[in-house]
């Protein structure tokens, strides 16, 4: 009897439901440990558009340090977890110390306080802008594209933005 070499459709969602929990759950434990608390969701942001400019064949390896310098001078970390409870949003760095995730403290803002103002396509990302409070100019957070990512798709519903569901995977 030949062995089977492709995967069905079923295990291949199946794969896909267990990474989407165990993900899912990742990000919403690391963002509880920087928030102080349970949260409801919890997405993966940037707060420059590396992955778009890494992108663009020899520039990008110049360019890629420069906008995360830039970044850094205007106070907006590198990579940013968004995570939601009950009562407040909370804009975590997130690092990494001996080579693991940490989630520390950026900016945290009353939940009702905190709304997506616009949302549009970027170069390879998606480009989300927060009216947050005390600022005059938007915040403006990068995210991988929002169909293939449920975690920040859902933080960017719950304040007020119109992102795609998940993929329905089947139960």
């Amino acid at each position: 009897m030949a062995e089977r070499d492709e995967q069905t459709l079923e295990e291949r969602q199946e794969i896909a439901r267990r990474y989407r929990e165990r993900r899912g759950s990742e990000l919403r434990e690391l963002a509880a440990s920087g928030a102080g608390g349970d949260v409801e969701a919890a997405g993966e942001f940037s707060g420059v558009p590396t992955e778009a400019l890494a992108a663009i064949p020899v520039l990008g390896m110049f360019t890629v340090p420069w906008a995360r310098m830039r970044a850094r001078r205007a106070g907006m970390p590198v990579s940013v977890l968004v995570a939601i409870d009950a009562g407040e949003v909370h804009l975590l760095e997130r690092t990494k110390e001996e080579e693991r995730p940490v989630a520390k403290p950026w900016l945290s803002f009353p939940r009702e306080s905190v709304r997506v103002l616009s949302m549009r396509k970027g170069f390879m990302r998606e480009v989300i802008e927060l009216d947050v409070p005390d600022r005059e100019e938007p915040l403006v957070l990068y995210a991988p594209s929002l169909r293939t990512n449920p975690w920040s798709a859902e933080v960017v519903r719950l304040l007020g933005g119109e992102a795609p569901e998940p993929l329905d995977l089947g139960s």
